[in-house]
This record gives C-alpha cells, sequence and structure tokens, in this order.
C-alpha cells in the first residue's frame, strides 16, 4: 500500500499532513527481503541490539530529514542501485489512502481528524488514482506470490476505496472506474493506444469507406 502510493504524486505543501507514522510497524517484505538486500549493498546502516541492562533512554524528538527511510525509501533506495540509468522515475513516502482505511474507509473522519478540509479535493483524487493503480497492477503478479491472493487483495483494497469515494463523490468515482476500464496509465496519465482493426482476409475486398461511396456529400 505505501510503495503504490509513493508513486502517486502530491502537492509538496501537503506533504506534512500525510508523512508515514514514524511509529508504523514493519512487515515481512521489509524485514525479511528488503533490509538484508539494502545491508548487503551497504545503502543502510543495521540497527545495533540494546545491551543488556542498558538504561532505557528518554524519546528524543528527530526531525524528520534525520529519522531512517520508511518503506517506500527504501524501495526507491534499491531501485536506484538497480537501475541507474532510470532518471524520469518520482516517488514520496506517503499515507493517506492507507489511514483512510484504518479510519474504516471514512473520508469524512480522515479529514477533519488531519485538518485537510482546504485539501479535500486532493485527497479524494490521490484515491481514485489509487483505485485506478491496483487495476493497473492487479495482472502482475510479484514473485512467490500466488496470483489469486495478490488479485483478491488489491481488489479488497479497491473496493473499500471506492466505497470511501462514492460517499463523497459517486459521480466522478463511477466516471474514474469507468477510465479504469479503457487502460488509463495513470502514472504517466496517458491512455493505452488502442488495438487497430484486423486486416480483412485476402479473398474479401476492404471495407469501402463511406467518403468514396457515389454521391457521398451530395445534398
Amino acid at each position: 500500500m505505501q510503495i503504490f502510493e509513493s508513486v502517486l504524486e502530491l502537492p509538496r505543501p501537503l506533504l506534512k499532513f500525510v508523512r508515514v507514522p514514524w511509529e508504523m510497524t514493519p512487515g515481512p517484505l521489509q524485514t525479511e527481503r528488503l533490509d538484508a538486500e539494502l545491508l548487503r549493498r551497504g545503502l543502510i546502516k543495521p540497527v545495533l541490539p540494546k545491551v543488556e541492562g542498558e538504561e532505557e533512554e528518554e524519546d528524543e524528538f528527530i526531525p524528520w530529514e534525520d529519522r531512517p527511510p520508511v518503506l517506500a525509501d527504501k524501495v526507491r533506495l534499491l531501485f536506484d542501485a538497480t537501475h541507474p540509468d532510470v532518471l524520469d522515475v518520482n516517488t514520496t513516502a506517503v499515507w493517506a489512502a492507507g489511514e483512510v482505511l484504518e479510519f474504516g474507509g471514512n473520508f469524512n473522519k480522515y479529514i477533519t481528524h488531519k485538518d485537510l478540509a482546504k485539501q479535500e479535493g486532493i485527497i479524494f483524487r490521490h484515491l481514485l488514482r489509487m483505485i485506478l493503480l491496483t487495476e493497473e497492477f492487479a495482472g502482475l503478479t510479484p514473485p512467490g506470490v500466488e496470483p489469486a491472493a495478490w488479485q483478491a487483495e488489491l481488489k479488497d483494497i479497491a473496493d473499500k476505496l471506492t466505497e470511501a469515494c462514492r460517499q463523497v463523490d459517486p459521480t466522478s468515482t463511477e466516471e474514474t472506474i469507468k477510465k479504469a476500464h479503457e487502460k488509463v496509465d495513470v502514472v504517466a496519465g496517458e491512455v493505452a493506444v488502442p488495438t487497430p482493426p484486423p486486416e480483412p482476409a485476402p479473398d474479401q475486398p476492404p471495407a469501402e469507406d463511406p467518403a468514396d461511396a457515389f454521391g457521398a456529400g451530395l445534398s
């Protein structure tokens, strides 16, 4: 969820409201696979275990820019290391759609809690783009994951976000779902090129262009 959100750009002034929670518990993707690879490459520092009997230090405020990278940041570190020639991909670690789901899909409750009334439209569009993104990735199963489980998980996310958006603006939500079925690339903002019509069979004459028909254009 966090990785998906990171590719959907949000205005910079909004980022302080949608930061990934510092206390978020890392999942197995991060702890069992990603961290090990980043450590092997020397891209992150190992976390030293506390010495037994050592006194607990009081929590000290750490500025956001000085805090260790979160999951989306770590994925970007690995991506840059493995694809150094790709320079036109922008990612930012955010947690908006994920937190809406943590609020039970209650969009208005999330907006009120985060004091985002003035940015409500931006967050709403972000959720719509997230729905489209899950549609795109449903057919791209990661290695080691069962396709049925992957598709079910993404469908569950899309269904919950769709219901949250319908409560706000059902018309825009339905239009977005329709676009998803038209295979819109929400990251690049482009619609897939339509498939050209099939060539006529060798024993069939090509279809006549209406503009070439006898009397075409005559009143």
